[in-house]
């Protein structure tokens, strides 16, 4: 608030005064601006993504009329979120200290690159049912010796490790244990790999 004092004068010298109270208020939001859209691979060897800090890295930017430096911002998935292949909205907010909030989204599209063997890999194995609830099957249709099957949950925890090494044509799984959600399920062999969604009911 800001006490304005407003005086006047006739021409014999004679002065009024009045008082008026006005107060000030921020109503505008920051000004954000999200990243374009995006596609990004986990790079070699990565079974996810690692989420990084858009307004750490400049990519992401938020500005004020009254608030500089605006420091309140949040994203979702946050900084530092483990993600696999898919494509993902990004939410961005900015928050002024008088609670105005910006917010904007962008679409990140995660997307492993794969070489020779592993698209020759990626064709010959199949996973079903899928969705699944007590066990998963994995074929190989390939004269390509399969070393393992480690399962990861969405947030890249390493839930099981299976042994494929003498698997012959297919191997069946047990999954009764797991909770219902999306899971990753990475199939290596000597020289390739590959990443199945598995979803269990």
């Amino acid at each position: 608030p800001i006490t304005a004092m407003v005086f006047a004068s006739d021409a014999s010298g004679n002065i009024a005064a009045c008082t008026s109270m006005i107060t000030v208020v921020d109503n505008l939001a920051p000004v954000l601006t999200c990243p374009a859209d995006q596609t990004v691979d986990p790079g070699e060897g990565n079974l996810f993504y690692e989420v990084p800090d858009y307004f750490a890295t400049g990519e992401a930017t938020a500005t004020d009329n009254c608030t500089d430096p605006v420091v309140l911002t949040t994203q979702d998935p946050a900084a530092g979120d483990l993600i696999g292949d898919g494509t993902y909205t990004v939410t961005l907010t900015a928050e002024d200290e008088y609670g105005n909030l910006a917010t904007c989204t962008f679409e990140l599209t995660v997307e492993s690159i794969l070489g020779v063997e592993d698209n020759a890999l990626n064709t010959a194995i199949v996973m079903y049912p899928n969705p699944a609830t007590n066990q998963v099957t994995i074929a190989n249709s390939s004269n390509v010796l399969l070393d393992s099957a480690v399962i990861y949950d969405v947030n890249g925890k390493l839930i099981s490790t299976t042994d494929l090494s003498n698997m012959q044509g297919e191997r069946s799984i047990d999954v009764s244990a797991l909770a219902s959600g999306v899971y990753m399920v990475q199939i290596t062999s000597q020289d390739a790999s590959v990443v199945k969604r598995l979803i269990i009911e």
